[in-house]
């Protein structure tokens, strides 16, 4: 990897963006003609090769073509922050999420973002506590003591019931509700990595299970709106959840472009899967951490002995380890590994273009694996957030939630519900990792996100 500090150039005039080289293809990626079939085979070991010793790359897939792989601080400011008119989202998210927040842009996003953001105010989210504790308890005393449970399955199913419980006003069953459970996971479908490089028009099997279960979700959205909508109070204020408060501001006349139905049905789809992907990841990577790291076991498990009772918004303030594996849990292991952007026009980056409308990739766990910015950066270690490593930090090294204006808008609602269910989950029960697994990382699928493997199981220990 280079030693210096990554250089960051303005777009340039039009003659010397126009003369500027592309980045190279690196050497350690093999002929750009097996780029593809290697991204297949194992995308994090054939990216980590391939930026062995560059920032900033290009590798060819046959769908998207090129795509360019940016690796340091410095250029994701630029993307996320000082020249983000330059960088739009790509088209996979407006493939998924259509006109909810997550995919538009400018101005509608800003219309849309304004509406949404009172939801998740710290006094909102203060008021979803409660609901979160209730959701999370209920999936814990589900499990039995010396039973196996399906990792991934547990908290995707967790983060959903808090997800329906808070925001939606319904509890979903425990065993049941496989409709919405299914087809929330299968938004997934569309980025694996058995199909992504290929070009969109190839029917995977992969591509057809996202559709199918596009289309649930959105049935499941507009069943949800339209119960909302029976009998909405006439001062929004007065709403109980976010699906109520929602149709309401839209018969209020409040901001109603970014309320029309389309819209409300795809902020539902949006919510559904943002709102319990990542959480779900978070959650399984910390209980896989606990498992493995014995001594910041012991010292987790003290700490939510301490408390008076089952673990509260209340308590956060003194869960300091807790917030620790959070933390370092998602710089280890980020559920969004990845920050896709397309070129709204030719950029020039440290001498090199990148032509306009190409794929451009901010590879987040890169930059939270990087020895210039983390000591024993592939080591679990929650106690360095306990120094000043955060005031040392280049800005943008630390990237999670994405960063600028459009950081994720349920980024303080994750982390609380992340803490509250490891605090809950830990003061009962030890999740052990199978004996005879001794990999360095934990056993992972992509896909628009970083998952826990489906089928990892892991057995529930009474402490």
């Amino acid at each position: 990897m280079t030693e210096e500090r990554a250089g960051i150039d303005g777009s340039g005039d039009a003659e010397r963006g126009r003369a500027a080289p592309l980045p190279p293809y690196p050497s350690s990626a093999g002929h750009p003609l097996f780029h593809t079939l290697h991204s297949m085979r194992d995308v994090f070991g054939f990216r980590k090769r391939a930026m062995a010793d560059h920032d900033l790359i290009r590798i060819k897939l046959l769908g998207p073509g090129d795509v360019y792989h940016l690796g340091h601080p410095d250029y994701f400011e630029r993307v996320l922050l000082n020249d983000r008119d330059r960088f739009r989202k790509s088209e996979d998210f407006r493939i998924a999420f259509e006109g909810g927040l997550v995919a538009v842009e400018g101005d509608t996003w800003r219309r849309q973002r304004d509406v949404l953001q009172p939801l998740f105010s710290r006094d909102s989210l203060r008021d979803y506590a409660d609901g979160m504790a209730d959701a999370i308890r209920r999936r814990r005393d589900h499990w039995q003591p010396g039973t196996r449970i399906d990792l991934a399955a547990e908290t995707s199913d967790l983060t959903l019931d808090v997800l329906f419980a808070t925001l939606f006003g319904r509890e979903l069953a425990v065993d049941g509700d496989t409709e919405i459970r299914t087809a929330a996971d299968r938004l997934q479908h569309w980025f694996a990595p058995t199909s992504y490089p290929l070009p969109t028009w190839v029917p995977t099997p992969a591509r057809r299970r996202f559709k199918r279960g596009k289309r649930r979700l959105q049935s499941v959205a507009s069943r949800l709106l339209d119960a909302a909508a029976d009998d909405p109070p006439a001062d929004p204020s007065e709403a109980d959840d976010l699906l109520t408060l929602l149709v309401a501001l839209r018969e209020s006349g409040v901001e109603s472009e970014a309320l029309t139905d389309d819209r409300l049905r795809d902020q539902v789809v949006t919510m559904i899967f943002a709102g319990h992907d990542t959480t779900a990841t978070a959650i399984a990577f910390a209980f896989y951490a606990l498992a493995r790291h014995p001594e910041v076991r012991e010292r987790f498990h003290a700490e939510v002995d301490a408390l008076d009772g089952p673990p509260t918004v209340a308590d956060l303030d003194a869960l300091d380890v807790t917030e620790r594996v959070v933390t370092e849990t998602l710089r280890l292991f980020p559920p969004v590994y990845t920050i896709p952007r397309e070129t709204t026009t030719d950029v020039v980056v440290d001498g090199y273009r990148i032509p306009e409308g190409a794929t451009t990739w901010l590879t987040v766990d890169r930059v939270h694996r990087d020895p210039r910015f983390y000591d024993d950066p592939v080591a679990f270690r929650p106690k360095r957030w306990a120094t000043d490593l955060r005031e040392r930090l280049p800005d943008f090294a630390y990237v999670p939630f994405g960063g600028g204006p459009r950081t994720c808008i349920g980024r303080q609602f994750a982390l609380i519900e992340a803490q509250l269910a490891l605090a809950t989950v830990g003061r009962d029960y030890h999740l052990a990792w199978p004996d005879d697994d001794d990999a360095d990382d934990p056993p992972r699928r992509l896909g628009m996100t970083t998952r826990m493997e489906p089928g990892t199981a892991v057995r529930v220990v009474e402490r």
